[in-house]
């Protein structure tokens, strides 16, 4: 990495995090503007707690009547045009949520950049403490128990927990 491109990373990581912790400050009802300028979509009532960290929020779609607890940390690709972290209406996701929207290869981690787009849709609720990797989809009213390390799609209405995280049990969604 060229001398100028390290101090550009630096310096934006830098400005993010001055930036979260200046939003943060702010009332509530002061935060929403700012959200909905950042962000690539921000819906009606949306809750975003303490400490959360969104890195390229204009790479992060987040739809109506969604909580997102403290301390969540998402991470879009910002080289992949294409690949959005996106967030449907009714969604619950406790603390600690991390969402990593691109990654590296294991057999040749320099070689390249991986990513795609994260998807989590309509009803689903994300327990504390969960890691989702790029590519994955959460199907609509899925449950992820806390602590779950999420590397391949969840269907709709099934439970899923572990690292990695594999079904506990399925159940039907209604529509």
């Amino acid at each position: 990495m060229k001398q100028k491109d390290v101090f550009l990373v630096e310096n934006f990581d830098y400005a993010t995090k001055v930036f979260d912790f200046l939003v943060f400050l702010l009332p509530p009802i002061v935060r929403r503007p700012i959200w909905k300028l950042v962000f690539k979509e921000f819906g009606k009532n949306v809750m975003i707690g303490e400490q959360s960290h969104f890195h390229y929020p204009w790479k992060i779609k987040i739809g109506s009547n969604v909580s997102i607890g403290r301390g969540c940390q998402i991470y879009p690709s910002y080289q992949f045009k294409d690949a959005f972290v996106q967030i449907d209406d009714d969604v619950m996701i406790a603390p600690n949520l991390c969402i990593f929207g691109a990654g590296h290869p294991v057999d040749d981690p320099l070689a390249k950049h991986i990513a795609s787009t994260v998807h989590i849709k309509r009803d689903a609720y994300i327990g504390g403490n969960v890691t989702i990797r790029y590519g994955v989809t959460i199907g609509e009213g899925a449950i992820i128990a806390a602590g779950a390390v999420v590397v391949k799609d969840v269907n709709p209405g099934d439970i899923v927990g572990g690292n990695p995280a594999r079904v506990i049990r399925s159940r039907s969604v209604e529509k």
